[in-house]
C-alpha cells in the first residue's frame, strides 16, 4: 500500500526506474505494470471501471502531490501553480492501454469538463507499450491541446522515435540492451523531460524537439 511518502532517486533507481536526473518534485509516474504497482507506488485507487475483455479498464487514483523544490526554476515561473496542478493533480485517471472508452470514463467519473480542442493524451506512448510486450499496460491520462498531442504523436516526434528505438532493441550494444530491459522490468515508468513538456501542454516539437529544448533548463537545478 502506498504510504504517501515520496521515493528518493536512489529508491526509484533500485527498482530499475529511470529518473532522468530530475528532482523528486518532477518524478511523475505515467505508466504502471498493473493495479498492484499503482497502489504500491502511486496512490490510492478510489474507483474502478470493470471490463469485459479484461478485469479492469480504468481506475481513479488519489495521490498526494509532492512539495516543490524552490531551487527548481519551473516553480519560479508565473504559471508555476498551473504547472504543478497539471503534473500532480490529486485525482488522476489511469486506463488500460487497450481501453477505448477512456473519454466516457473521464466524463462519468467527475473529472473537469474537457473544452473544445482538448484531447485526453496517453502520456506513455501506447504503441511503445505494445511493442515492449505490455510490460506497463496501465497509463495515465492528461488533457492537452490537439496541437500538443499531434506534435508528439507523429513519426518524426517523440513517440515515433521511441517506437524505432524499441523495435531496434535486440540490435543495440549489450550494455544499452541490458539497461533498457532493466527499465522495462520496473514497476513504474516516470515521465522524461519530453513527457513533462507535453503534460505542461507545450508542444514538444518534431525531430529536434524545439519545444522541449526551450523549456528543458526549467526542469533542472541551476
Amino acid at each position: 500500500m502506498n504510504d504517501g511518502k515520496q521515493k528518493t532517486k536512489e529508491e526509484w533507481e533500485t527498482l530499475g526506474v529511470q529518473t532522468f536526473g530530475l528532482t523528486q518534485d518532477l518524478f511523475v509516474p505515467i505508466a504502471a505494470a498493473g493495479i498492484g504497482a499503482i497502489e504500491t507506488y502511486i496512490g490510492v485507487v478510489k474507483n474502478t471501471v470493470l471490463g469485459r475483455k479484461r478485469p479492469i479498464n480504468a481506475v481513479v487514483v488519489e495521490v498526494k502531490p509532492p512539495p516543490r523544490n524552490p531551487r527548481v526554476p519551473l516553480w519560479r515561473q508565473p504559471e508555476a501553480d498551473r504547472f504543478h496542478r497539471r503534473l500532480h493533480p490529486p485525482r488522476q485517471l489511469w486506463v488500460h492501454v487497450d481501453y477505448s472508452g477512456y473519454r466516457r470514463a473521464w466524463n462519468r467519473l467527475g473529472f473537469p469538463e474537457l473544452g473544445s480542442g482538448v484531447v485526453l493524451d496517453h502520456i506513455r506512448n501506447r504503441a511503445a507499450v505494445r511493442i515492449s510486450g505490455y510490460r506497463h499496460p496501465f497509463v495515465r491520462l492528461c488533457p492537452v491541446s490537439m496541437e500538443t498531442n499531434t506534435s508528439s504523436g507523429l513519426d518524426s516526434g517523440q513517440e515515433g522515435m521511441e517506437k524505432v528505438e524499441l523495435r531496434k532493441l535486440e540490435q543495440q550494444p549489450d550494455h544499452i540492451r541490458r539497461r533498457m530491459k532493466h527499465c522495462l522490468s520496473a514497476p513504474i515508468v516516470l515521465a522524461d523531460p519530453i513527457d513533462l513538456t507535453k503534460m505542461l501542454d507545450i508542444p514538444p516539437g518534431l525531430s529536434e524537439l524545439q519545444g522541449t529544448a526551450s523549456i528543458l533548463k526549467l526542469f533542472y537545478l541551476g
